[in-house]
Parts: C-alpha cells; structure tokens; sequence
C-alpha cells in the first residue's frame, strides 16, 4: 500500500553533530558480542567472529534491556535491518521485501502466502535470544531467504526447580500496555530431568499520537499461550512445545474513506523433537524434528473513491459519482513440516552438518468483494439505480517441498577455515479447488493448474584469522524465493484493485557476495561489511486488462557497507558506537528502464553514547542516541515517482536499571524534540513518548 508521505531534506546529517555534543549519558543499545555461538548462518556452532556469514546475535540480557514493545522494535538497530509497518510489523534486510526475508521459530519457517510478507507472530517474552542473518541464505535456512534470515529462539526451562518471572509496563505513544507471566524450572525425576515452562501474555495499543495528532486506524492487540516441556536423560533429550499466538490489528491507511482492517492474524505451532548428542565419537548431535502450524487470518479492506465533478451537472453523459469497492478475504493455513539433521566430525580439522527436509503447506482461501456505486446520472436528472456486484471466490491449494543440503567446514591450516555446501529442492505447487460465484449465482468450477520446480543452490565461505582476536572474510551464498501460493493461483483485492495470480511464475533467485571484517582489542569492537547482490526474476503486478497479474519482469541490484562498531573508552563505563547501513539498490524493470530511486535509504543507523553507572546497590546502564535515515525516493518502470519520504533524525534515551532482589526497570523516552517524521513504509512516528516496563523474577 503507498501511504501519503511528506517531502524534505535529509536529515540524517544531523546525527554527527549532535553526537559531539553529548552528556554523558544514554540508552541501551545491544553490545557487540564477537564470541557468541550462533547456528544459523552454517548449522555448526561458530563463534560471530569466525563466522563467514553476516551474522548479529540480540542475547537475552539485551532483550532484557530494552522495552518489549513489539520483536521489531527489538531487530530495528541491526546495520541492515529495517521495520516495515502495514498495520503489523514486518522485517525487511538489505532493501529486500518482507516475502523475501525468512523467519523462523526454533529453526522452522513460518510459512505466508500473503503479497506483504510473514510478520513475526511472538510474544518478545517467550525469546531467549535472536539470530539474524543477512543476505542469502537458502543453502541453510530454505525458501524466502534472499534478503536474509531471522531465527528466533525461544527460552526452555530454568535451572532450579522453580522459577516465577512477571513483566509488564505502559506503552506511552499509545497509551497501551504489555505484560507477560512465566513459570519455568527443572525437576529431577527418576534417572532423568523434567524441564518446563508455561507462559501466558499479552499486549494492547490505541491509536498512536504523533507531533501532528491522533494517528487513526492504528491500533493493534495480541495475546500468547506458550507451554514447553523436554526430559533428558544422559545424552537424549525429547520434548514437546506449544505455541498459539493471537494477533489483530488495523491499518493507518491515513486516507479518508480508505479503511484496512485485520481482525485476525492467528498462530499455533504444536512441535516435538528428540535430540541425541554425542551418539558416536564422529556423530556429534543427531535432531529429529516435527511440527504442525496453522495461520487463520482475516482481512477486510473498504475503500471509496469520488469523482471530483458533480455528475449531476453534466449535459453530456452519464456518469458514476462514486464507486466503493469493499473486499473481505478469510484465509486458513495448514503446515505440516518434518525434518532430520545431523552435525558430524570425521577428523579433528574438520565438522560437517547435514539434514533433510519436508514440508507440506496448504491453503483454503474464502475471498468476498462487492463493488457498488451511486446512480447513473442523466442531464435531465433522471437516475438509474445500479445493483451491487458481489464476487465470491473460494480457492484450496497447496505446495509441497523436498529438500536435501549439507555444509561442511575444513581448516586449510592453523588461520584459514574454509566453508562450502548446497540444498538441492524440488517443490510442487497445485491449485486443487477453484469455484467462483458472481452476482450471487451459484458456484462454478474454474480452471485449476499446477507448477514445480527443481534446482540445487550453492554457498561457500573462507575465513582468514591472523590473530585470535581478528578475521577476514569471504562469503558467496545464493537465496530462493518459491513463489506464494497467491501469486500463483489466487485472484486477491485490495485498494479497489484486483490482482490475478499466474500459475507459470519462476522462482525468484540472488546471488550475494560479501567481503568482511571483524576485530575485538584494545577496546575495539568492529564488524564491517562489503556486499553486493544480484537478483532476478522477480515478481511484481503489471496491468493485464481490467486487472493485474503477477509476472516474473524485474531483477535488483545491490551494493551495501554495513558497520556496528563501539569502543570502551575505560572512563566511567563510557562507550561510544555506531550502526549503520549504506546502501545503494538499482532496480532493472522488464521495458530497459533502470533507477535507484528503489524505495531504499541511503544511510540508516543509530550513533550514541552509552554509559554503565553504580548508585550504591543499583546498577544501571544509560543510553542517549540518534537514530535516523535519509530520504527515500520510489519510482516506476516510466520513471514517474510514485512514492517519497523526507529524511529523519530523533534523539532519544533510554536507561535500564538492576534494583536488586532480581527485579529490573526500563525507561525509555523517544522522540524527545517531539519531530515530526515518517520512516520510508511506516504510518507517522510518534512523538515524545515514555515507555516503563518492570521485570521481576521469584
């Protein structure tokens, strides 16, 4: 959807210059950690700083440390990562959509055949860190992952046999409210431990206010049962975990008489494991894993449109004064995924990890539009009534992926580890359903079709480590995007505009290619990125008669340099950092033309100060940043600008606290010169806003 934006300069210079200026003290942004263990990006546990990949890891303790208004808001301060708002909140890396960013929960993809993208549907309370990473990474972590991945761990048990945690806090720019409750633990029964944790939570938020008002329409609720339970006896461990995650939501569409509603957007994910650790002296851990997931979700969308002129004036011909087009679609989502994977050490300079994967997703899909209008109006005032014209369309689908890859890491020598591997796919797609009722007739069978596709990816890394403490890197990966069973079969409207799906659509593929560094000494903490990526194929609505259809027409692409860097100055627990992305995206459309007005920020990124402080027995950590982007500019295939948002900047502070007995405090306050401003597909920021959340653990 493109929102009505304001123009302006770019103002993201500004962040500089006030950072010279500023008190010591400031808010919580995540510490660079370069030893943290992470198994996205490869399958193996490697440490951040020996990664090939991209890699940032957000640790509990910095989930802990900021406001949990939403996992978004958690991800936004990763170089590279981008909050896209459509009524709930998307991730976007690298420029690339939200359809084209993987999102996972224990390791499993939650699977969306909507045209926006999988939202992250999970209550921040239930996480026990985040791995993302960025740029492709199919080889990995499957479909959808192009612009790169987004791996969300969920906490297990705790290590006493009981454990009670509450949270909870004010959302001021809303005047809304989350809150969650935990009871965790581990028992010993018999020759074995019993680990659990039940959890319940739940958010609400009013309309937002903004520096220019009442934001409408922009309301959002959610509430998340979660329960876990695993027994493990010498080195097996099963379990069982359960996940059901309700959320609704409207959309500031900030247009009069244009309403977007999303009153359902529920998950629940039902998943058992059995992990073997150390099995053999070259089989180092063997997982089995299966799940079932559904997504049911409503959206209603009304829009009416008026033609300027007074119809009723004309002495020619007749005319529609006003046309409302007003579409409801109910979705229902059925996954069942299964999978093996096995991490392996044939020599002492050598590991390996491999697995197999199946997945079968199908969709059932009720979509209702009526189009009505005003009379027919004729010069001597005499009118025609028209009759509402209801579509009814009523689709099943489904698509089902096999898929087989390995990884295999060697040391070439004592600094030189090299990584490579590959995932070969074979999906198929088929529209088993398709009925259609006009004007209220009965049902009619429609034309139904099918689609596949095979292919092996590829992805390969060296890292070079002249010292402990610093490494070079080199990293090629190839991301795949199979299209949506939308796109393929489904005839979807929204905005008054109807978008026909194509069952002979290809994959979307890219290729990415990085040079990267990272360092810990001294102090120092720096982890920079070159990258440059090529995408194809992909897939966008074009005109095709009274409507639209999807088709395979543009390719992307892509240069970046991105950079998280802090240094501890040892003075009172002073450290200053920065995160930030520069990016350069130039999008290649079917007729020849090609701009870099893409839709992507040149620089985005936050500069701040943080400070650790003692005052008697509470420990605290203060953070005062900016955060900002420049100015973004859309243009289509005729190089018209088709969308704009003025550059920003806001100065904001947050401080979390340690009063002891295990409770914790977060103050945040954003946007304190209460600026005006509109992130590029964001409604209206807020304005200056208070945030308070209080964790405490029994």
């Amino acid at each position: 959807m493109s929102m009505i934006r304001r123009s302006g300069a770019a103002a993201l210079g500004l962040m500089l210059s006030l950072t010279t200026a500023m008190p010591l003290f400031a808010q919580n942004a995540a510490p660079i950690y370069l030893d943290t263990i992470t198994l996205t990006a490869t399958g193996l546990p490697t440490e951040i700083l020996r990664n090939p990949a991209s890699v940032t890891v957000v640790e509990g303790d910095d989930i802990a440390g900021n406001a949990p208004v939403s996992v978004a808001t958690l991800l936004r301060d990763v170089p590279g990562v981008q909050v896209v708002e459509e009524g709930i909140e998307r991730i976007s890396i690298r420029g690339e959509s939200s359809r084209r960013v993987a999102v996972l929960i224990d390791g499993q993809r939650l699977t969306d055949h909507t045209n926006y993208g999988q939202p992250i549907l999970i209550d921040p309370s239930l996480i026990e860190r985040i791995e993302v990473v960025r740029g492709s990474s199919s080889v990995i972590s499957g479909s959808q992952a192009i612009g790169g991945v987004v791996n969300i761990i969920t906490r297990q048990g705790a290590a006493q046999p009981l454990q009670f945690t509450l949270s909870g806090g004010v959302i001021g720019a809303t005047n809304g409210w989350r809150g969650a409750a935990t009871a965790a633990g581990t028992l010993d029964v018999g020759a074995g431990e019993l680990e659990y944790r039940l959890s319940l939570g739940g958010m609400e938020q009013g309309n937002r206010r903004t520096p220019n008002g009442i934001l409408e329409q922009s309301d959002t609720s959610d509430r998340t049962r979660s329960a876990m339970v695993a027994w493990r006896q010498g080195n097996h461990r099963t379990g069982l975990e359960y996940l059901a995650y309700d959320l609704s939501a409207n959309v500031p569409t900030e247009i009069s008489e244009f309403f977007i509603y999303l009153p359902r957007r529920d998950l629940e994910k039902v998943a058992l494991f059995h992990e073997i650790t150390n099995a053999t002296p070259w089989l180092e851990r063997l997982r089995f894993d299966v799940h079932r997931q559904t997504i049911d979700r409503e959206f209603l969308n009304d829009l009416t449109t008026r033609d300027p002129d007074d119809w009723a004036s004309y002495t020619t011909d007749p005319g529609v004064v006003s046309m409302r087009v007003a579409s409801a679609s109910t979705d229902a989502q059925l996954t069942y995924g299964a999978s093996i994977s096995a991490e392996m050490s044939f020599s002492d300079r050598s590991r390996t990890f491999a697995g197999l994967e199946y997945e079968d997703d199908r969709l059932v899909s009720d979509k209702d539009t009526d189009i009505s209008t005003d009379p027919i109006l004729y010069r001597t005032g005499a009118s025609i009534p028209l009759i509402p014209s209801p579509i009814r369309r009523h689709d099943e689908a489904s698509i089902r992926t096999v898929s087989l890859y390995g990884q295999h890491e060697i040391d070439l020598s004592d600094t030189l580890t090299l990584t490579f591997g590959g995932r070969w796919y074979d999906v198929s797609a088929s529209h088993d359903v398709a009925r259609r009722s006009m004007m209220n007739g009965p049902f009619t069978d429609q034309p139904r079709s099918a689609n596949s596709d095979s292919r092996a990816l590829f992805a390969a890394g060296l890292v070079w480590q002249p010292d402990e403490d610093t490494a070079i890197r080199a990293n090629v990966s190839q991301g795949y995007v199979y299209p949506s069973l939308s796109q393929l079969f489904l005839s979807t409207t929204a905005g008054g505009t109807t978008i026909n799906g194509n069952p002979d659509l290809r994959p979307e593929r890219a290729t990415t290619f990085e040079l990267g560094a990272r360092r810990d000494r001294d102090g120092w903490l720096l982890d920079a990125t070159l990258y440059h990526s090529r995408a194809e194929d992909y897939i966008a609505a074009v005109p095709a008669g009274a409507a639209s259809q999807y088709r395979n027409i543009d390719a992307a692409r892509t240069w970046g340099l991105e950079l998280a860097a802090e240094y501890d100055t040892g003075f009172h627990g002073l450290t200053p950092y920065v995160s930030a992305a520069l990016m350069q995206r130039e999008f290649a459309y079917a007729n020849g033309y090609t701009t870099t007005d893409s839709g992507t920020a040149a620089l985005a990124g936050r500069v701040g100060l943080r400070a650790a402080w003692d005052f008697g027995a509470v420990h605290g950590e203060s953070d005062l940043f900016l955060r900002g982007e420049s100015g973004v500019t859309m243009r289509d295939d005729s190089g018209v600008i088709t969308d704009r948002a003025a550059g920003y900047a806001t100065l904001n502070l947050h401080t979390s606290v340690s009063l002891g007995d295990n409770t914790t405090a977060v103050v945040e306050v954003n946007n304190i010169t209460d600026r005006l401003y509109q992130p590029w597909e964001q409604a209206t920021g807020a304005g200056r806003s208070v945030n308070l959340f209080v964790t405490r653990t029994f």
